[in-house]
């Protein structure tokens, strides 16, 4: 008889597999229960035994800026389409830092800012202080999500679509203003000091601002595929390949410079391929996208 070998990934990033003795008979339907009535269990999951993937290996789907940390980021020219004001926005970008040092991850020269420092993570909304998320809100070495969302005059940061600051008083931009990703916006003239510029070294992709819209007004599952732009999308840098690595693709035309000659990689956390599916590799990764149902029957 076929091995049924079940398996759902939650919102929350739970993931429940059969247990052994369900081997005969068992799978998951939809709701996340076994077809059989086995009980459900998170404590077992099965390397190889899942034979499709989520990112097809001959499939282009973008890649990412390379920024060295010590002198390289991106800056927008000023624009009005950064004046806020009271109403909501989004914020929101991968990345991938290979340094606990101080970071911007953007930057404008009044607030709205976000920040790491040693895995922590910090929001700056104009004020005299920062917020800080709390310790070890950032992983390193592994692709993130971060989204600044104001949403009826509240702000809330998102890591990988939960939140991890919320602010009631935050800054609501009057004027036309630059942006900097990965470094100090150059006229503040902080930038060639490495205590404050906050050098980016990692990786950089999908960097999105919607002006007017709140994208995410509660918890949410990370996106699994590269950024479009909605409407009111005034900057999208979607990285689709080298000669396109500071195209903005919002249909604003946004002015982006490339201070210190950042570079194009190859490596990305999004595919514009996704069958729903997961596989566990025999050293233990477990590549999957997010909210799935899927059923492998195995010879």
């Amino acid at each position: 008889m076929a091995k049924v070998i079940g398996a759902r990934l939650k919102n929350d990033g739970t993931l429940y597999a059969n247990e052994p003795q369900s081997y005969l008979g068992g799978g998951f339907d939809e709701t996340g229960t076994t077809k059989t009535g086995h009980s459900i269990t998170k404590t077992f999951v099965y390397a190889d035994e899942f034979d499709e993937v989520t990112i097809s290996s001959n499939f282009v789907s973008g890649g990412s800026i390379a920024l060295n940390g010590t002198n390289q980021r991106l800056e927008v020219q000023g624009t009005v389409d950064f004046q806020f004001g009271v109403h909501d926005f989004t914020i929101e970008g991968w990345f991938y830092l290979t340094s606990t040092n101080y970071t911007r991850l953007w930057c404008f020269p009044d607030g709205d800012n976000v920040e790491v420092q040693g895995g922590d993570l910090y929001y700056w909304n104009g004020g005299a202080s920062i917020i800080h998320s709390g310790i070890g809100s950032i992983p390193q070495n592994y692709w993130f999500h971060v989204a600044l969302v104001k949403h009826n005059g509240m702000v809330t940061v998102y890591v990988n679509g939960v939140s991890k600051i919320t602010d009631n008083n935050p800054f609501n931009s009057q004027t036309s203003r630059p942006f900097s990703i990965g470094g100090e916006i150059g006229l503040l003239d902080a930038h060639d000091n490495p205590s404050t510029a906050g050098w980016l070294a990692g990786k950089v992709t999908n960097v999105r601002i919607i002006k007017g819209t709140a994208l995410y007004t509660d918890n949410f599952s990370t996106p699994y595929a590269p950024f479009n732009p909605f409407d009111n999308t005034v900057l999208l840098l979607n990285v689709v390949d080298n000669a396109h690595l500071i195209v903005d693709s919002s249909g604003r035309s946004q002015v982006v410079t490339n201070v210190g000659s950042a570079t194009f990689d190859s490596a990305t956390p999004l595919s514009t391929v996704y069958n729903g599916a997961m596989k566990q590799l025999k050293s233990g990764t477990l590549q999957v996208g997010n909210e799935f149902d899927e059923t492998q029957v195995l010879a």
